[in-house]
């Protein structure tokens, strides 16, 4: 007993018995405890049978105790009583120990057990191959001091194993499954191991079968780390590749595995500082439009001698043009101004009233509030600690160096001794609706002053905000209307008798002796020559309202042969018996002849002319049929005619 004793008790001081692996070898040579796990099974067999016996025994003698106990108290029990005389005299009590906890008692009972297992798993252990063997043992040792930068214990020993299993390959038939959170090889079985190396070496020949969705993280984390690639270009290539393969092997998993690949491809972009690789700007982003705004407001703010709330280097360059401005406008908001009906017939006078709504809410907020108005929008610069391939089993052996990695004018990424730093010059994540509402009211006060042919349906909005749109809106109108009321045009065709009558009243000046030293030459007729406004005050009321009538978008409009008129609204008789079909239910099939356009075509023609007057697509499609959405239903009834 002594020596079983002795080998339980050294067995156990290994960490890894008590988590069910294999036996570390620092300690031992395998053979010795093979051997002597196998002396012990069969001692421990032979134990067993005689535990059993002498706790039958124990168990017999305590039921003849209970059934004396019972004759002997069975007179002095009132009659009626019905307690069996063979019932245990325990029961009810602590259930009697196993034969193990009898022969051992309860401490080494468990002891044998965890040695029990640990003999097991180590006999399993030594079938397998001798780099899965070397790996494992891995698992027990200590970390290097040169891989501890920078990552805990789990990316370390997770690089160390990868590394040393980066050329391995394996032909096991694996038929099971894993699933783990964050998975690695130290949470896999020796034979989820051999799947998962098996079905690498099929992956890295081309052949990507379906397998379970933690064997295909664990190869990213293999990727991401530099095993089994290159670093860089190539490395960025395999993952992709690899996503895509996998999508297309098993469509569900390969989606949940994209949404995370997405992420960390950007990260590799700035980890391995890949320029060439990183996709380019886009003008029309909502960040780069913010971006936009911001310098404008700087710009007018310095130029009101009023500073900035909060500076901000990168908005302290030139001031955008008015054209950059409205487009800036129409990027960074939830209502597309630049692309609304009234925008396109009137694009000068959209884009200057916006401009100066923009402009007096600068010098509202200015004024009025504790936030500038672009950074109450879409808020202010920010640096923040950033983690590298988060959700992911990543190490870096070595400290990344001192870099500065600029993805756009709003956005760049900052490693400063070895820790990562995202820096962002202003916090814009999409449109803004606020700044949507501003422009929305713009195209509503414009076409309500304008007595447009199709208004839009107003908006609830503040007051201040009204007020501002409003008074930009009349002082553009009034300025437009003095322009054309000062506009000079000339009627040529008067000249010629102009010139003959100035003829006629120099030779009538002339003297005798001038008339006979100066031979006058017929008047030739003048050629018609353009004539600005500078170089003339001729005024001419009649042709003045004739082009005025010619410029008002009503009148045009109104004139334009087969245009439609304030009577006929936007749309085409089909589209009018399109759009009460699907209001009433009628199938698309009874609304279209066969020489009618595509239901597409239709629908994509009523939605543009509806999202000029409410503001909004209304009609979707529901699998081949479309529909109204509900929650317009009421606005189109309303801009249908009665």
């Amino acid at each position: 007993m002594a020596d079983i004793d002795d080998i339980i008790d050294r067995l156990l001081s290994d960490r890894r018995i008590q988590e069910g692996a294999a036996f570390s070898t620092r300690s031992y040579t395998d053979q010795p405890i093979i051997e002597r796990g196998s002396d012990l099974k069969a001692r421990m067999e032979r134990e067993r049978r005689n535990a059993e016996r002498a706790a039958k025994h124990q168990r017999d003698a305590q039921v003849r105790k209970a059934r004396r106990t019972a004759r002997t108290t069975r007179s002095a029990e009132p009659k009626g009583a019905t307690q069996r005389a063979d019932e245990p005299a325990h029961a009810g009590s602590t259930p009697p120990l196993s034969f193990a906890e009898l022969l051992f008692g309860k401490a080494n009972a468990a002891k044998i057990g965890a040695a029990v297992a640990g003999v097991q798993s180590l006999v399993s252990r030594e079938s397998q191959p001798k780099p899965i063997r070397e790996m494992r043992r891995l698992e027990t040792g200590r970390m290097p001091a040169s891989l501890a930068h920078g990552s805990n214990a789990t990316g370390s020993l997770f690089f160390r194993q990868a590394q040393l299993m980066a050329d391995y390959e394996d032909s096991y038939e694996f038929h099971g499954s894993f699933s783990q959170y964050y998975p690695t090889y130290a949470d896999m079985s020796d034979q989820q191991l051999r799947g998962y190396f098996s079905w690498r070496t099929r992956v890295r020949a081309g052949q990507i079968d379906q397998a379970p969705l933690s064997f295909a993280f664990v190869y990213v984390y293999e990727l991401l780390c530099g095993i089994g690639t290159e670093p860089g270009a190539k490395g960025l290539a395999d993952l992709r590749a690899f996503g895509e393969a996998y999508r297309e092997a098993d469509a569900e998993q390969g989606a949940l595995l994209l949404s995370y690949l997405r992420r960390w491809e950007s990260d590799y972009l700035v980890y391995h500082e890949l320029a060439s690789e990183m996709p380019p700007q886009d003008p029309h982003a909502p960040s780069a439009a913010a971006l936009t705004l911001l310098a404008a407001e700087h710009a007018q703010l310095r130029q009101a001698k009023r500073a900035p709330r909060i500076a901000n280097e990168a908005a302290d360059g030139l001031a955008p043009t008015p054209q950059e401005l409205y487009q800036a406008l129409s990027d960074a908001s939830t209502y597309h101004l630049g692309t609304a009906r009234l925008a396109k017939d009137e694009p000068e006078l959209v884009a200057a009233v916006a401009c100066d709504v923009f402009e007096a809410l600068v010098m509202h907020c200015s004024k009025r509030r504790k936030t500038d108005y672009v950074e109450g929008l879409f808020g202010y610069a920010s640096r923040q600690p950033y983690a590298m391939f988060s959700a992911a089993v990543f190490f870096e052996p070595e400290p990344h160096a001192d870099c500065t990695v600029r993805v756009s004018d709003a956005l760049a990424y900052v490693c400063k001794d070895g820790r990562w730093s995202k820096q962002s010059a202003i916090e814009a994540r999409g449109r803004n609706a606020e700044l949507g509402l501003a422009l929305h009211a713009v195209d509503f006060e414009l076409r309500r002053q304008l007595d447009y042919a199709y208004p839009l349906k107003e908006r609830e909005c503040p007051k201040y905000l009204q007020k501002i749109v409003s008074d930009a809106v009349a002082r553009r109108l009034a300025e437009r209307e003095e322009a054309k009321r000062r506009r000079i045009t000339i009627d040529r065709s008067k000249l010629t008798g102009i010139r003959a009558a100035a003829a006629l009243t120099q030779e009538s000046l002339l003297t005798d002796d001038e008339r006979s030293e100066v031979e006058l030459t017929p008047v030739e007729p003048v050629a018609t020559v353009p004539v600005t406004p500078a170089q003339t005050q001729a005024h001419e009321p009649d042709t003045q309202s004739s082009q005025a009538a010619a410029t008002t978008p009503t009148a045009s409009a109104a004139s334009a042969p087969g245009g439609p008129t304030a009577s006929d609204g936007p749309f085409t008789p089909l589209e009018l018996r399109f759009l009460a079909g699907l209001l009433d239910g009628v199938p698309v099939s009874q609304l279209l002849a066969p020489t009618d356009p595509f239901a597409s075509v239709v629908v994509d023609s009523i939605n543009e002319k509806l999202f000029d007057l409410i503001g909004d697509a209304a009609i979707e499609f529901d699998g081949d049929e479309p529909c109204v959405i509900e929650d317009y239903i009421e606005d189109v009834r309303e801009v249908l005619p009665s």
